[in-house]
């Protein structure tokens, strides 16, 4: 007798666990699917200059499934977009924050015969500007430019960045060959485009300093150490 009323026992507890978990799954499917909770407006900046349009495709989705995978299509329409940051709404409302690549440097190409200006940015996208004056400028006269460049670019203008100068006044020159720039009233020999992460301290530094009104030259070795050449 005792065992026929633990098995009842056991099955009534099976079976109220059984109940509980289909109701909460039939709770939940409900909810997710139900047309109260399907993306019907998206907030974001409209200011930033982009292609907004893929944005269209996330409309009508349950808002429970959606996730920064359904805008692949945004990421490929605009590559100076680093992430979106995505937040909800109940019952229809998303949020996006949408963060952009670090712009580096202005670059003006004069090897091409209708010479344009680009933004670099730090993922080594480049886009048409007309105009930036807070970001350096490197021109190229000659070449071709060598493997690497713009990564090179991109790490000596970060390191140099680190340093409490106006880097809006920082001008580079590449020639084919090696790299000069000027800053105020600073010359800079750099040298190959090889190791500007190193050399962009080391010219981050004296910037910084701004006790020298001369020639910086950066000596090209095989050696750990930057030497450098001050004629100030």
């Amino acid at each position: 007798m005792n065992e026929l009323l633990n098995l009842e026992q056991r099955s009534f507890k099976t079976f109220s666990i059984f109940s509980f978990f289909s109701l909460f799954a039939l709770i939940t499917f409900l909810l997710m699917f139900s047309s109260k909770y399907t993306v019907t407006d998206i907030n974001y900046e409209k200011n930033i200059d982009l292609n907004y349009s893929s944005f269209d495709f996330v409309k009508g989705k349950s808002i429970w499934l959606i996730n920064e995978s359904d805008f692949g299509q945004f990421y490929e329409d605009n590559l100076s977009v680093e992430n979106l940051v995505i937040s909800k709404q109940l019952p229809n409302l998303l949020f996006i924050d949408i963060v952009i690549h670090e712009k580096i440097i202005v670059i003006s190409d004069l090897r091409d015969t209708n010479p344009k200006e680009v933004i670099l940015y730090k993922n080594l996208y480049t886009e048409l500007t007309e105009s930036n004056n807070r970001l350096p400028r490197l021109t190229i006269t000659n070449g071709p430019v060598p493997d690497g460049f713009y990564s090179e670019i991109i790490s000596l203008i970060l390191t140099v960045n680190k340093y409490e100068i106006s880097i809006q006044d920082l001008k580079i020159l590449y020639d084919g060959i090696e790299l000069t720039g000027s800053y105020k009233n600073i010359t800079l020999n750099i040298g190959r485009p090889v190791d500007l992460s190193k050399k962009g301290s080391v010219v981050g530094y004296i910037l910084e300093e701004d006790n020298c009104d001369g020639e910086v030259t950066i000596i090209d070795s095989n050696s750990e150490d930057i030497e450098t050449i001050l004629n100030c």
